[in-house]
């Protein structure tokens, strides 16, 4: 909250004006002498808003990570706000097309039990720490940015705040809200790659206090890997009463559906070092190796190829959203706000895994047969959470607390259903082969539906308590210090569908602290310099199903200590920051080889991310916007036992880049003219912990021009544009390559 304290009289200031000593002057001399009036103190409160539109600057001084809008100068962590401006400027339509801003983060593929956005932040998983307006967002789908106005990401571990999870940080996509106000926008795209896109984004006032808003859009989009396709829709109305009065409700839903073909990228291959080898092959002119001195493993060199099977794949996902917040304002110093969330996810994938198989002495070529093996997963997933906070300011003599409390109950539910299709003849389902260079994506095959094997029904609970006070001890120093207890339960009960017997049924309970604090220097208002510390726990149900080699084991804990610094510069249209951290899980759960796989897991592991973090976002002139950052990390491997060879000891975590760095910006050129471009960079990853296998670094560029006449624009969008080979996403047996150069042209009506 941000305060203006008036401790002088009214009749004082009047008393300054020339009209009121007039005014005064002239009473009878024979009144009785009048004794003066004095009137309490008068304060004046307004909740901190962010007065740049989101969709007129790439900066955003005020971010609603942490559940409630904040200054980002008075959050002791690093946090990247991406804009409504900077994502319809760069035309990001998806929640990973966003996060290209964002350094530090980078991209799983649909392996290992999951789908849909698997994201990383500072080498640590973050599929789990993805969040809806505060709330946890879990479910394994594609999330598009047509109802987002903001995406923000608050680096390092959080669970003071959001509970289990968040080794490396959450992200938070902030939804399109109500306003008063009336809105008409209406845009429509074509590309290359088959991409068709419509959108419409429309805000009316019901009365001076009430606002109705919906935001529609549908997609249908190849690819230019020949076969995969991203398909969806979505709608997604709201409603609010009493803004800007003491007590305000909104009412909101989102519908979202996926139709895809997936697309499990390209399998790895051998590559030479210092160009010694014992054959070769080429493919389109590079030479590629089969065994090697000293080699490497490199996806094959086809990142247009797709390999799955376009008439038989599918990826279908099913979102619905509801939610129902209330806040009342009790006095001038004290907001009480509760939220209910009930999210509803439905996923229905059958995709094609490529694989390569050849001989020993065999070379790579354009007739090496690929094979595809069959992924089939299913899961119906439900999360019903209400969320109490308690705002409160007050004074304890000349020191200012802003205080925190809230109260969470959530139950997560999901049905995870293992499947199998079959030939007709009763054996596994087989799919056709195919070859390197001339896959075949086409044509019927002869398997059956998918037919039930097993069930995994898991339910999890959370109680939770938290405070938080940022202190304001003096107007330069803020401590900020915040606890939270989680009472997580989890069970999950199996269930066999065929004559295997089913797993028992087996469930956990953790009661577990979170801590975070912090220490902020202000000497003036555009600085903030600050020093931290936070913790966070994975507990082994953190994905709501149980293993038995885990069941016993206490959650895994991390932690995170960080300093760092923030300007606001030319008048607020510029935010720079900078942080030096070091993030570590200090008991990472390993399998231990002695017992086997059926036996308890250990407690034993260490990783740890040293790294540091520059960033700017804003205007440098009103013409010239700009967004950029870099983040040098160094991931790496501490401790291992088990499984895992004591060898990879020190080896750098898997998909954990050494460098991240990027840069847009646009400039306005003229009343109808805008232009703008930018780049991003990537230091090679890591498939595994072992170090054998890696993707290339890269730097991919990006450029956009458009034209508007009033209510009118015209947007190009050229990205790639040097159609650089890159991948976006790995597994430990293969990669998603990037998209290749592509245009897209939208036009937009807004009135």
């Amino acid at each position: 909250m941000r305060e203006i304290h008036k401790p002088k009289s009214a009749i004082r200031h009047l008393a300054k004006l020339p009209v009121a000593a007039a005014l005064f002057g002239a009473m009878n001399a024979s009144a009785a002498p009048v004794a003066e009036v004095k009137l309490a103190p008068v304060e004046v409160k307004a909740d901190v808003q962010n007065t740049k539109d989101t969709d007129k600057t790439y900066n955003a001084p005020v971010t609603r990570v942490g559940r409630t809008p904040q200054a980002a100068r008075d959050i002791p962590q690093s946090t990247t706000s991406i804009t409504k401006l900077l994502m319809a400027d760069q035309d990001s339509n998806s929640l990973k097309e966003a996060l290209r801003n964002a350094v530090g983060i980078t991209f799983n593929a649909s392996e290992g039990g999951s789908s849909g956005d698997g994201v990383r932040v500072r080498g640590f998983g973050a599929s789990n720490d993805l969040y809806l307006d505060n709330f946890r967002d879990a479910a394994q789908y594609n999330r598009d940015t047509f109802n987002t106005d903001t995406v923000e990401v608050l680096r390092g571990p959080a669970s003071m705040i959001y509970g289990r999870g968040s080794t490396g940080g959450i992200i938070n996509q902030v939804s399109k809200t109500p306003f008063r106000g009336d809105l008409n926008q209406f845009s429509a795209s074509v590309g290359t790659a088959n991409y068709y896109r419509a959108e419409a984004d429309l805000n009316r006032s019901l009365d001076d206090n009430a606002a109705f808003r919906v935001n529609v859009m549908g997609q249908k989009a190849g690819s230019t890997r020949e076969g995969a396709e991203m398909n969806r829709w979505g709608f997604a109305p709201s409603v609010a009463f009493g803004l800007g009065e003491q007590t305000e409700v909104t009412l909101s839903y989102m519908h979202y559906q996926e139709d895809n073909v997936p697309d499990y990228g390209v399998p790895y291959y051998r590559k030479p070092v210092n160009g010694k080898f014992n054959s070769v092959g080429k493919i389109q002119g590079k030479e590629y190796f089969r065994e090697s001195i000293g080699a490497t493993d490199q996806p094959i060199p086809h990142a247009d190829k797709f390999y799955g099977l376009k008439d038989f794949d599918s990826e279908v996902t099913k979102t619905d959203v509801f939610s129902f917040n209330l806040q009342h304002r009790l006095n001038a110093n004290m907001l009480l706000k509760n939220s209910t969330r009930m999210g509803l996810y439905e996923l229905d994938l059958r995709a094609s895994a490529p694989g390569l198989i050849f001989s020993k002495d065999e070379v790579l070529n354009d007739n090496t047969i690929i094979t595809r093996g069959r992924k089939l997963r299913m899961r119906e997933q439900a999360i019903y959470s209400n969320v109490t906070d308690l705002l409160w300011d007050f004074e304890t003599g000349t020191v200012r607390h802003n205080v925190l409390a809230g109260l969470e109950l959530t139950r997560e539910k999901l049905l995870s259903t293992q499947r199998a299709q079959f030939n007709a003849n009763g054996t596994s389902c087989s799919l056709p082969n195919t070859t390197v260079g001339n896959p075949n994506t086409s044509g019927s095959v002869d398997c059956s539906a998918p037919v039930k094997l097993a069930a995994a029904d898991s339910t999890a609970d959370t109680m939770a308590f938290y405070a938080q006070d940022l202190i304001e001890l003096t107007p330069q120093w803020k401590v900020l210090a915040g606890a939270r207890f989680d009472h997580f339960k989890a069970n999950t009960d199996n269930e066999s569908f065929t004559t295997v017997k089913a797993s028992p049924s087996i469930g956990r309970t953790d009661n577990i602290w979170s801590w975070r604090t912090g220490l902020i220097y202000q000497p003036t208002s555009n600085q903030s310099y600050y020093a931290s510390y936070g913790t966070s726990f994975n507990p082994s149900a953190e994905a709501y199903s149980t293993d038995p080699r885990n069941v016993t084991l206490d959650p895994e804990k991390n932690r995170n200590m960080e300093v760092g610094a923030k300007w606001t510069l030319l008048d607020g249209d510029l935010s720079l920051r900078t942080a030096i951290f070091r993030t570590e899980k200090t008991n990472e759960r390993q399998t231990d080889i002695e017992v086997g796989v059926t036996k308890p897991a250990l407690l034993s592991g260490r990783r740890h991310t040293d790294g540091i973090e520059l960033e700017g976002a804003g205007r440098l002139t009103a013409d010239w916007q700009v967004f950029a950052g870099i983040a040098l990390m160094n991931p790496r491997i501490d401790i291992v036992a088990g499984q895992t060879p004591k060898t990879v000891e020190g080896n750098y975590a898997e998909n954990a880049p050494r460098y991240t760095g990027n840069l847009w910006s646009t400039y306005q050129l003229n009343s109808n003219w805008k232009v703008g471009g930018g780049f991003n960079a990537m230091d090679k990853r890591y498939t595994s912990n072992l170090n054998t296998v890696n993707l290339p670094a890269y730097i991919r560029w990006d450029a956009m021009a458009e034209w508007r006449l009033r209510d009118y624009s015209v947007q190009l969008n050229v990205n790639n544009l040097f159609d650089t080979d890159h991948f976006e996403s790995l597994y430990a047996g293969f990669a998603v390559p990037g998209t290749g150069r592509t245009a897209r042209l939208s036009a937009s009506y807004r009135f």
